[in-house]
Order: structure tokens, then sequence, then C-alpha cells
């Protein structure tokens, strides 16, 4: 799973809004998390400490085809550093191990198309009872 829009411009904002402490939320693009995460679902992600992730979280992180949300199978210590393993959902194999300092953070929540749809349509609902009462 992948942000929609272009990683240039991209992550270096995302970066900055998670260092200052808030949350931040992309459409992903791609099938590869396929059925947990669908294209066009929107990913909420929150800064974590790497000490804090276990196998089985779903991370966005920088990869060599670019910002990626997968799922953790593998974290392992070497040389001093932590390697994480991920892989897609709906992949065969594993991506290549990223260190610590290329994980942004977690993904938190994960809200599909039709619940925005959803949620849009109860408040309109509301506000249109709203209305009628008054």
């Amino acid at each position: 799973m992948r942000p929609e829009r272009g990683v240039s411009e991209f992550e270096p904002t995302l970066r900055d809004v998670l260092a200052a402490g808030h949350t931040a939320r992309f459409r992903a693009s791609g099938d590869s998390m396929y059925p947990a995460i669908r294209s066009g679902d929107y990913l909420e992600i929150a800064r974590c400490p790497v000490s804090q992730l276990r196998v089985g979280d779903v991370i966005l992180a920088t990869t060599e085809r670019g910002l990626t949300a997968h799922r953790i199978v593998r974290i392992q210590e070497a040389e001093g550093k932590t390697r994480i393993t991920t892989r897609g959902d709906n992949a065969l194999r594993s991506d290549p191990s990223v260190v610590s300092d290329d994980v942004l953070g977690r993904v938190e929540n994960v809200r599909t198309e039709s619940a925005t749809i959803m949620r849009f349509a109860a408040v309109l609902v509301r506000r249109l009872r709203s209305a009628f009462q008054q």
C-alpha cells in the first residue's frame, strides 16, 4: 500500500507532521495488503517508538519502492541496529528489511471508503432530521 500522492512531496511533510506529535492520514493505493487494507482506504499513521513495534503490526516505512505500509513479519537486532522485515498480506515474499530510521510510524486505524461514505450519510441524516424538527 502506498500513498496516492507523489512520494517526493509527501514524505518530508509526513515526517514533519509525525515528529510534531500529530497523527497523519492518507489514502492508500494498491492491493498488496488486501483484504485488510484496500486501495482507496484511509490509513491513520502515528509515530511509534521502534521498541513498541511487534510482529503483526502494520507500519509505514521508506522502502526501495517508496513509502509502503506492510505488516511486520520479523524484528531482529543486528550490529546495534533494529532491522524490520515486512510483507504485504497479499504478497508471497517478504520485503527487504529496513532499519528503524526508515520507519515513519504504525498504522493505527484503517477507514474504508464505504465507512467514510456512511459517516457522511449519518451526518446528513442528523442534519436533515434536526432541520425538520425545527
